[in-house]
């Protein structure tokens, strides 16, 4: 593309100077780089494709992004992230330092939420081996480490995205408040409200445990939009974000919270995990469908199998009852085929809208089921759904 709309001048200058930046970046390719250290950002396999494009507007750089491995479940590996930190200190030799975590709570496709308490484990270890390095770096060279404030200790900076599935803090259900357990540890979390509770778009926010850290980041200070002898000056926030619009899109989640409440929101949750509960259990029990994935409170994934392919996988001996499925090489195509096709069919028809999606581990796109909003499933909506998708999807 070789034009877009922008939001504002802010967005607009951003575009213009990232572009020129990407331009730059790919002339000087060739050129070796400084030995000054790197600071290195780490995101899950399951994270958000917006990372990447944050870490190259921001001129950290796509190469100082590392992507962990996550588990089978879909959850980021904490021993991975571990070994890879310890990899990069090791063969680094102190030009690679790890700065910024981002913890996933529920990834887009599965739905999955990463440990957050292992995670933070992980980077306290290596801030203290860190801190210890850079001590002992500056008692060579005589630095007063207590009187030089360009020696303060080195953080790693974690980060919850929980765009998706953060809003189960409202939740008092020990099933779901375990899935953002230990949140309260970390410097950062965002959650959309326009996702999970249906609020209208744009509502998504963002906090952070470090005072005054967003107007220091953002801050330009012009004076004809902000000025400490205005009236109600405090209460402007416009200075300390970064295209500094002051919307009123808090008052979307401000209306939901006097609406409901928090304990009417946590509720709202509650009735969609039961109801996805209750699809899951469904696909399990009936041999036309199958799990595509380790099922998440949030996200169910499955596949719509056709007779022959059933046919097909009793024949490869595939287990379809398990919660994730060796599909065979040469049965993937086709399971993918199905998806689209059964997809097209379904809309066409004009009695249902599903998607299908990517999913990592598998190498077929299958179909995903969330509930954004106050929606929940009763069993005969499950019926028919299922019902609707064996309709049309039978003889493909």
């Amino acid at each position: 593309a070789k034009k877009c709309y922008c939001q504002s001048i802010t967005m607009n200058d951003l575009y213009k100077c990232h572009a020129q930046e990407e331009k730059k970046q790919e002339e000087d390719a060739n050129v070796s780089s400084s030995s000054d250290p790197e600071f290195v950002a780490f995101v899950s396999s399951e994270a958000h494709y917006s990372f990447a494009k944050s870490v190259s507007v921001t001129g950290i750089g796509n190469k100082n992004l590392f992507v962990v491995p996550t588990l089978q479940n879909g959850q980021m590996d904490a021993g991975q992230l571990d070994a890879l930190m310890v990899q990069l200190e090791n063969e680094g030799q102190g030009t690679k330092v790890p700065f910024f975590v981002a913890v996933t709570s529920g990834s887009t496709v599965r739905g999955s939420f990463d440990d957050i308490e292992a995670i933070v484990q992980v980077c306290r270890r290596h801030e203290e081996r860190l801190n210890a390095r850079f001590e002992s770096s500056f008692q060579r060279t005589n630095i007063n480490l207590e009187s030089n404030p360009r020696t303060q200790r080195h953080k790693i900076w974690i980060h919850v995205d929980g765009a998706w599935g953060g809003s189960a803090i409202f939740s008092s259900r020990r099933d779901i408040q375990e899935l953002m357990k230990g949140v309260e540890q970390v410097d950062s979390f965002t959650f959309n409200p326009h996702k999970m509770l249906g609020a209208p778009q744009q509502t998504t926010a963002f906090i952070t445990r470090h005072e005054g850290i967003l107007k220091a980041a953002n801050s330009t200070g012009a004076k004809y939009l902000f000025d400490s002898r205005k009236h109600g000056a405090e209460y402007d926030l416009g200075d300390a974000s970064y295209t500094c619009g002051r919307r009123t899109d808090a008052i979307k989640l401000w209306a939901q919270l006097k609406f409901y409440g928090s304990s009417g929101i946590g509720s709202m949750l509650e009735s969609k995990v039961d109801s996805l509960q209750l699809l899951t259990e469904s696909i399990r029990n009936d041999d036309r469908f199958v799990l595509a994935c380790d099922p998440w409170p949030f996200n169910v994934n499955f596949y719509y199998l056709p007779i022959r392919i059933r046919k097909n996988l009793i024949a490869a001996k595939v287990n379809i009852k398990s919660n994730l499925p060796k599909i065979p090489d040469e049965l993937a195509r086709d399971f993918s085929q199905i998806s689209v096709k059964l997809k097209l069919l379904l809309h066409q028809s004009g009695e249902m809208l599903i998607p299908f999606q990517p999913l990592n581990d598998q190498k077929a796109d299958c179909f995903r089921v969330v509930l954004a909003g106050k929606k929940f499933l009763r069993n005969s909506d499950i019926e028919q759904m299922l019902n609707l998708m064996d309709k049309y999807g039978h003889d493909l």
